[in-house]
């Protein structure tokens, strides 16, 4: 079982108590029926703490209100631009020991998230098996030495690179378990559990994918300094050069072209769909870039093309579903130049703080029963769609992942999440419907990079409905 309860009053900060079905336990006879549903639950065998017991985990909740109770310390893309910019050797091991400090701080918030759903939704599987990947990640990095040199440092890059492999499994996972739990807890709570879990993840991610590109990059710089081959060891790169330095700012990108990134989705996008519906080349909607076409921003090319790809996908999608019957009608010829689907037209829009993309489709709009829960992950008519992640054992929100999945599987999930990534850096994705006609969305992000993290450590007390 995951959840730590209740023997004695003192044993354990308040705040930790469980919340079982509609309140909290408030008496033995609960806990105990508590103790012997939890007890039943399968731990997991994998991992070193995989086996962990309720009482183990009961105690070990005093460590995490050590971490709970410190706020993460946010960072802007300007800051990480910057900082990776005259990288030098103490700036990068003081790059580790923020990152090896700031991870179970962030993960701890999390974990205490999980232990105040619902009773009811807690023991589900699947969210199980996420709330053990952050325990076992939590335990890992906040037991992890003081990085003091270049070799401590490659030891804690090769630590998160195994734990970004392991949680890549984890939005199918969740995509699962709150789809299980659609019916057994008000919607907008496990919404909001639901965006806080992203959201973190994202910023967890951002962190340690930052950290390990600087670090590969630091690495393969001195390397050429010291003019050593590929196949050497790292014997000879434990201590930099006084004065060496490298010039890299790792995921992030200073001047990202925005027409040039939207080329890129659309001609991906385009590929996807026509691989789907065995078309020539060519034959899926055209997309038409106008407006500010020159236009770049600070941003992490792999957040902005996410939401992009999803946003083309969304249009191309449904504007070849609505004249399908052109297309059976149509002799597809190469040489002919009508196009077969009206075009898709994304306008990019700069000023000085902001920029905005627009895409516009001629998709016949969004239907009046579906518009309001478009941003829902959990609601009835989204959460079916969820359920198709049982054949996505993994999946990391990036736009190349659309290569082994087909885009004729809906899983309710694109859109939601775009909006996440957008808002974790300061900005926002809207929809407008026009009936009978098509869909005009938007994206706004900051120009400058000067957003720090959207995170927030608000916990939501989530009670289970009055259905259950």
């Amino acid at each position: 079982g995951m959840f730590l309860v209740e023997y004695t009053q003192s044993a354990v900060p308040r705040r930790t108590r469980i919340h079982m079905l509609q309140g909290q336990v408030r008496t033995k006879a609960t806990l105990a029926v508590a103790w012997a549903a939890a007890s039943t639950q399968q731990p997991r065998a994998t991992g070193h703490s995989g086996g962990r017991n309720l009482q183990q985990k009961f105690y070990e909740n005093r460590i995490l209100d050590r971490y709970t109770a410190q706020d993460p310390k946010k960072v802007s893309l300007r800051q990480l631009v910057l900082f990776g910019r005259q990288l030098t050797q103490d700036k990068l091991i003081a790059s580790a020991n923020y990152v090896r400090t700031e991870l179970p701080v962030r993960l701890a918030h999390r974990i205490s998230d999980f232990q105040f759903l619902p009773y009811i939704a807690g023991t589900n599987p699947h969210l199980k098996t996420v709330y053990d990947l952050y325990w076992r990640a939590f335990d890992e990095f906040r037991k992890f030495p003081v990085v003091k040199t270049l070799d401590d440092n490659r030891r804690l890059c090769d630590s998160m690179r195994k734990n970004l492999l392991e949680h890549s499994q984890v939005i199918p996972q969740l995509g699962m378990g709150v789809s299980e739990c659609a019916d057994l807890v008000a919607q907008d709570d496990i919404d909001r559990f639901m965006h806080q879990m992203l959201v973190s993840r994202i910023s967890r991610r951002t962190l340690a994918e930052q950290h390990i590109t600087l670090s590969d990059q630091f690495d393969e710089d001195l390397r050429v300094h010291l003019g050593l081959r590929p196949d050497e060891g790292y014997s000879q790169m434990n201590v930099a050069p006084r004065g060496f330095s490298t010039q890299h700012i790792g995921i992030v990108r200073a001047d990202c072209n925005v027409a040039r990134l939207v080329h890129d989705c659309a001609l991906h996008a385009a590929g996807l769909y026509e691989d789907a519906y065995h078309l020539p080349p060519g034959s899926a909607p055209q997309v038409l870039v106008e407006g500010c076409t020159d236009a770049t921003f600070m941003c992490i090319p792999a957040h902005f093309s996410y939401i992009i790809h999803e946003l083309l996908k969304n249009s191309m999608s449904h504007v070849m579903q609505r004249f399908s019957a052109s297309l059976d009608d149509h002799v597809v010829d190469a040489k002919k130049s009508e196009p077969v689907f009206p075009p898709i037209r994304v306008t990019i829009c700069s000023s000085h703080s902001d920029i905005v993309v627009r895409v516009s489709d001629q998709s016949g709009g969004i239907s009046p029963n579906i518009l309001p829960y478009i941003w829902s992950f959990t609601h009835p008519l989204k959460a079916r769609n969820l359920h198709n992640f049982r054949s996505v054992p993994r999946m990391e929100a990036r736009m190349d992942e659309a290569d082994v999945v087909s885009p004729l599987t809906a899983f309710g999930f694109g859109l939601p999440m775009s909006r996440v990534y957008a808002k974790y850096w300061g900005g926002n994705v809207t929809v407008h419907s026009l009936p009978g006609y098509g869909v005009d969305a938007y994206v706004q992000m900051p120009r400058l990079g000067n957003a720090v993290e959207n995170i927030s450590n608000r916990r939501y007390h989530i009670d289970a409905t009055t259905t259950v």
